[in-house]
């Protein structure tokens, strides 16, 4: 008989099933821009990619919930945003960091996905 999982090894792997479906939150995000947002104006993608991101989410897992935090686009052409996730009691923040080209110098310049990265912070923190 096995020894039920301890609050440190729930807690992992809950954080693996995040990343897992982080990574996968990433491989449809880049599918969902390259059809549908191809061109937008640098300016609406923030808005775009948190709604994105948390449509997604909403309809991949309702126990993995995903609450927007804050978004910071300093850089033209780059796009942070971080997101606090919790499933089971188990919070962690998950970051989605996208660079963009633009066809112009300005913020309402059409912009074309070039690389996603969506990745969990392993480091949990309590509720």
């Amino acid at each position: 008989m096995t020894d039920a999982p301890n609050r440190k090894e729930d807690v992992q792997r809950i954080l693996d099933y995040a990343e897992s479906v982080a990574k996968e939150s990433r491989k449809a995000l880049t599918v969902e821009f390259n059809q549908q947002h191809k061109g937008i104006a640098f300016s609406k993608v923030p808005k775009i990619l948190q709604d994105s991101l948390l449509a997604w989410y909403g309809r991949r897992d309702k126990n993995l919930k995903l609450t927007f935090e804050q978004a910071n686009s300093s850089r033209p052409g780059e796009v942070r945003e971080i997101f606090v996730g919790e499933s089971k009691k188990v919070r962690f923040k998950l970051h989605a960091d996208a660079i963009f080209s633009l066809a112009g110098g300005t913020a309402e310049s059409p912009s074309y996905l070039k690389e996603l990265s969506v990745t969990v912070d392993r480091r949990a923190f309590p509720n």
